[in-house]
């Protein structure tokens, strides 16, 4: 029997520099725009590669996805394996790459056997799901053993941000032109989730120490952990982020715990100085 064959894009970030070298993942790559201005992202991509995209004063950059086209060339090349594939991609209100994905699997139809799941997710999050799904290939299980996997690990998912720019809240629709010139006139910091696959504003604070605290409640709120990771913008780290994990550490000690930058797809949401934690809740004993 083949080996069932893992997809996703490279709005994904994994928690081990190396994953990609370890299992034959297949990324399809986003492309940021601004203007005529490109950039190809990748799962390395640095955020010091886009800076120009957003420094440069024309239009604020945006993450397009791989197209119909491009996932139509994957699968015809991975199905020469003639094994299932399992395609696993940003949250479809981020992004329009599990709806291409999606569109794509159709042509296959009677084919191949292509699952295509919508990770509600970005970033690391996503990385955590295809990792998980990469594994369970490994070992050789069977496509639907990959699929309850995936979508067992989904609602365990959680992440928080915040971030010194309500522009990029302007820009994604959750907030008023004007709110954002406002609350960046104010100094408001907004602290951000991803729900159900959609970015939303939980609330505002008025300083960057009060945000960290936020920050940190929110880990206390998880009696048991899986992964815990800590996505910043800048390496190497800074001493207010090495205070975060030391402190995350504290509280989880024993618990995996990666520290990594976020890539550019990720920055057209939440700009270039964001800081934002991700948590996977261990599953309950007996499921």
């Amino acid at each position: 029997m083949a080996r069932v064959r893992i997809v996703t894009d490279s709005a994904a970030r994994f928690s081990t520099p190396d994953f990609l070298h370890r299992h034959p993942v297949t990324v399809a790559p986003m492309t940021l725009r601004s203007g005529a201005a490109t950039l190809t992202d990748d799962p390395h991509a640095e955020l010091a590669a886009a800076q120009a995209l957003f420094e440069s004063g024309e239009e604020a950059p945006v993450a397009e996805p791989p197209s119909v086209a491009a996932f139509t060339e994957i699968y015809t090349q991975l199905q020469k394996d003639a094994g299932p594939i399992v395609s696993i991609h940003t949250s479809s209100l981020m992004t329009g790459t599990y709806e291409n994905a999606r569109q794509a699997s159709q042509l296959f139809l009677g084919r191949s056997n292509i699952q295509v799941i919508d990770s509600q997710a970005v970033s690391l999050g996503l990385g955590l799901l295809v990792r998980a799904a990469a594994e369970a290939a490994a070992r050789e299980a069977p496509v639907d053993d990959i699929v309850r996997i995936v979508r067992g690990m989904i609602p365990r998912l959680y992440t928080v941000f915040f971030l010194d720019d309500m522009a990029f809240l302007e820009r994604n629709h959750l907030v008023s032109r004007s709110q954002a010139i406002l609350g960046n006139m104010l100094g408001v910091i907004p602290f951000l989730t991803i729900e159900d696959g959609r970015i939303v504003a939980m609330e505002k604070v008025r300083s960057r120490t009060r945000a960290l605290e936020k920050l940190l409640e929110f880990v206390t709120e998880f009696s048991s952990i899986e992964h815990l990771a800590l996505l910043h913008s800048q390496s190497p780290l800074t001493e207010e982020t090495r205070q975060v994990v030391e402190r995350l550490q504290g509280m989880h000690p024993g618990t995996p715990l990666s520290v990594l930058t976020y890539g550019p797809s990720l920055a057209t949401f939440v700009g270039l100085n964001a800081l934002g934690i991700v948590v996977l809740e261990a599953e309950e004993e007996g499921l």
